[in-house]
């Protein structure tokens, strides 16, 4: 709690709105970790898990999928499907502009 367990810096001034992160690629010797920036992000006042902690929960459930198709099911399956929503890639709209005559 209050940094990583790789030893990298963190959190950076980057990472201000990051509570919390989880090592769960294949590459990773940390794989299965879940790094905290502080005790807050654990549980909720009546003690149970926060939604930061299931998000990244859901990463170790659903290993080398980013936000992708794997952890959308599995943060659904926690409990959360507006977590997935959240995550979802959104379609990207193309405006035109009309050239000036």
């Amino acid at each position: 709690m209050g940094g990583c367990v790789a030893g990298r810096r963190w959190p950076r001034p980057s990472d201000w709105d990051v509570e919390a992160h989880a090592h769960n690629t294949d590459a990773d010797p940390w794989s299965g970790w879940i790094c905290v920036a502080s005790e807050r992000s654990l549980f909720t006042a009546s003690r149970r898990p926060t939604r930061v902690m299931v998000h990244e929960y859901a990463h170790l459930l659903a290993p080398n999928s980013r936000h992708g198709a794997a952890w959308q099911e599995a943060i659904t399956e926690l409990g959360y499907p507006s977590e997935a929503e959240w995550h979802r890639p959104r379609p990207v709209r193309r405006t035109s502009r009309r050239r000036a005559a």
